[in-house]
């Protein structure tokens, strides 16, 4: 078993066996994120207020009995899963054995045990509150004083809501292979929801995002020849009741008891769209569109899990989800809103389509590559403006200052930039008639609503202003009886234009959440660095960092964005708002913070690259894989360190050769030297061509380079082969090395005579050489 990290510590893990990799998954998440694992396990626990501060959660979990769905859900598995996930727990234990911890566990007890069901648990943790129970509380709590036009508006709004994900055709991408861009919306948290993993065995070899606490990836993957992204259904697919003071709800996991997760082993082996759609069939909640496509240029738009068919308040059975084959010249986007009429047996409540309609607009046009689909999640034009902009250019004798507000906005592009003084200003005078309607009459028995059970986790889904907020330009195109909006607007104006102004970067700051803070508890010592920078997007922009009425902080937005490139899954992008590691303080707690930011996106696999050999420098670290016994075949293990820097100095002397190191990332894996054989002596050992050049070819005993030694091999050859005077490799391993032999015959080497090749060095010696001739690509095919 080995791990890799790349330049901001994402693990990609490698193992031989299935079991071991989720083992080491679990190991490396204990070290990575091991406050994160505690708090998750004790909310499954119901237990989480033994941190100190408030049990609020604790009864809530209780009423949902998570702990209990969990247990169920584990026996529900089959038994190669429950292995799987057994692995995972036995990692866990390992990764605290070893002493993984975190400043915030410093004041605690020791982490506890995790139980084999304890995976189930933290998914169910994440998901409980992602469906629509808590708005069918907040419909019953508001009364009947509420106009019921009003009402079905304000009940579409509740958090968390968002997410995009969109599919290309490989007819309409640069590659002709299909590409897939997403970025899913939740609350912002620190550490970060997701966590970013490679994982690699005998059978599979997976990049994707994992819940913290659950082993392989869930929602979102790439397995080199398949890959998925997830959005929010918007289904409705549990019911709700307060019974003698108790949370009572009913969910297809609880009904089945099974969570799905079944899928997880097929989805980490899975080669093609049809893999992935089998093994959702398993899913069961939450309720997600997935978008599929593979390299064979497939792509699929469906959804996946559970939603019951209802007859008289029961339950019947469970609905036909919608399924649709992606065409290669069309484009699939699904931004939690109704993709047409099919969607209709999810849910009566969907998003509106602001967001997956500029997302269509954008990909309109040309064929996309993966740097136009990244552009696209990190788009910012507001296009749900319209109404408010409407409404305040028809104002009539207004004041001069308020006036010059409305000129300046009628100049506005509508793009909400966190530098943006025009941004700032539009959100200041839509904050001010926002904070009016909510308290205008007509929404009384709105504000006096409050949650029924359970205030203190479920009161964010009572917050009157975020509803309103969402639905504004439908009450601006249609406002209820007893509304006068003009003279709302004009205050609104008149408030803001009293006010200094503000960018819009000021006015909507970077909030992640932490678990101490859900506890009463002070969590400013643990918070990253980048809390409080300014945000691009808003809302209704594709980029939608979440506007909340009142306050500068946002805490809802994307937390993670990625494109997954079909043609090539090393060109695939992804970043998260934070980094790979929930260690306060350490250097991967948020440095991926600019990357996520202004969407330039990080390699989701390290790429390899050149630097030359330093010999001084570099000398220790020859030395130490020249004297590895595998090494014999280069000749060089009785030499010192010193004489190692001695030969690579007089390398680099030399006109006609070079030597370099193969960088992944920025760690060295291999060494490459090359020479001019029309130079050198071992040219005299062969019939030369003009265009030859010979290269020598040393691979590190290294777990980085696991797996990636037919990638390190093309990318040398396409650095090669990018001097057009280059016609031919000329290679020459030991003949006995046998393995380095098949390797160049997999790569469509011919193989030359077997000839005594001199040492390139009085003092080196000579050896017994199999010679191979690797033609230009297109030179081969002529």
């Amino acid at each position: 078993m080995s791990v890799h990290r790349d330049r901001y510590g994402v693990p990609h893990v490698r193992a031989r066996r299935l079991h071991d990799l989720a083992f080491e998954q679990g190991r490396v998440t204990a070290h990575d994120r091991a406050w994160q694992l505690e708090v998750e396990r004790l909310r499954g626990e119901a237990r989480v207020g033994a941190l100190g501060g408030s049990g609020a959660w604790d009864a809530l979990a209780r009423d949902l009995d998570i702990e209990g769905t969990a247990r169920r859900g584990l026996d529900a598995l089959d038994p190669e899963s429950q292995a799987f996930f057994a692995a995972y727990v036995d990692g866990v234990r390992a990764g605290f054995a070893d002493g993984a911890t975190s400043p915030e566990l410093a004041a605690h007890p020791a982490p506890g045990s995790w139980q084999p069901w304890t995976p189930l648990a933290v998914f169910l943790v994440q998901h409980v509150l992602f469906a629509g129970f808590p708005t069918k509380l907040w419909a019953a709590s508001v009364g009947p004083g509420l106009d019921p036009r009003l009402a079905g508006l304000l009940g579409v709004g509740e958090p968390p809501h968002g997410s995009n994900a969109f599919a290309v055709g490989g007819a309409r991408t640069a590659s002709g292979s299909p590409l897939i861009g997403a970025d899913p919306h939740r609350v912002f948290e620190s550490p970060g929801i997701y966590q970013q993993v490679g994982l690699a065995c005998d059978e599979v070899d997976v990049v994707g995002l994992a819940f913290p606490g659950v082993p392989g990836v869930q929602h979102f993957g790439h397995t080199g020849h398949v890959a998925w992204a997830v959005t929010n259904a918007m289904a409705d697919y549990q019911d709700v009741d307060v019974v003698d003071g108790r949370l009572v709800v009913r969910t297809p996991t609880a009904e089945l008891g099974d969570t799905g997760l079944c899928a997880v082993l097929p989805l980490l082996r899975a080669r093609s769209v049809a893999d992935v759609d089998a093994a959702l069939e398993h899913w069961v909640e939450p309720v997600n569109n997935v978008l599929v496509a593979d390299t064979s240029g497939r792509v699929l738009h469906r959804v996946a899990g559970r939603v019951p068919v209802r007859e008289g308040g029961e339950w019947t059975g469970w609905a036909e989800l919608p399924r649709t084959e992606v065409a290669p010249s069309d484009v699939a986007v699904t931004a939690n809103d109704r993709t047409d009429e099919r969607w209709d047996v999810l849910s009566d409540r969907f998003a509106p389509s602001w967001r997956r309609d500029r997302i269509a607009a954008l990909l309109q046009e040309g064929h996309v590559d993966v740097a136009a689909a990244t552009s696209v999640v990190t788009d910012v034009l507001d296009t749900s403006g319209g109404a408010l902009l409407a409404l305040l250019r028809g104002l009539g004798d207004l004041p001069d200052p308020s006036r010059r507000i409305v000129a300046q906005l009628e100049d506005w592009d509508g793009a909400m930039s966190a530098g943006s003084t025009t941004a700032g200003t539009y959100a200041a005078v839509r904050d001010a008639l926002v904070a009016a309607l909510v308290a205008h009459p007509v929404l009384a028995s709105a504000r006096a609503a409050t949650p029924p059970v359970h205030a203190e986790v479920l009161v964010p889904w009572w917050h009157l202003p975020s509803r309103v907020a969402r639905v504004l330009p439908d009450l601006l195109a249609a406002p209820p009886p007893g509304l006068d909006l003009a003279a709302l607007a004009a205050d609104a104006l008149a408030q803001v234009a009293a006010l200094p102004p503000q960018t819009w970067g000021e006015r909507h700051r970077f909030a992640p959440c932490h678990a101490l803070a859900d506890l009463g508890l002070d969590p400013s010592p643990y918070l990253p660095a980048v809390t409080g920078q300014g945000l691009d997007g808003d809302t209704e922009c594709v980029a939608s960092t979440r506007w909340i009425p009142g306050t500068d902080a946002c805490t809802t937005g994307p937390i993670a964005r990625l494109v997954w490139d079909l043609a090539d899954r090393s060109s695939s992008r992804w970043a998260v708002p934070l980094g790979a590691r929930g260690i306060p303080g350490d250097a991967h707690h948020d440095d991926q913070f600019p990357a996520w930011k202004d969407g330039t996106l990080l390699p989701v696999t390290a790429t390899f690259a050149l630097r030359r050999v330093a010999p001084d420098a570099d000398a220790p670290l020859l030395h130490g894989w020249f004297t590895e016994p595998r090494a014999a075949f280069w000749g060089m293990g009785a030499r010192t360190v010193e004489e190692v820097a001695g030969i690579y100095g007089w390398i680099d002397e030399q006109d006609h050769l070079t030597a370099s190191f193969v960088l992944l990332g920025d760690r060295p894996v291999a060494l490459v030297q090359t020479y001019d054989p029309f130079v050198d002596e071992i040219g005299e050992h062969y019939d030369r061509q003009p265009g030859d050049l010979g290269v020598h070819l040393f691979l590190a005993n290294d777990a980085a380079r696991a797996g990636r030694t037919p990638e390190l091999v093309q990318f040398l050859l396409g650095h090669v082969f990018a001097d057009p005077r280059v016609c031919r490799v000329v290679l020459e391993p030991d003949v006995a090395n046998h393995k380095s032999v098949a390797l160049l015959q997999r790569l469509g080497a011919e193989l030359g005579p077997v000839t005594e090749i001199p040492a390139p060095m009085p003092d080196l010696p000579p050896k017994t050489a199999q010679l191979a001739f690797l033609p230009r690509p297109e030179a081969a095919g002529s």
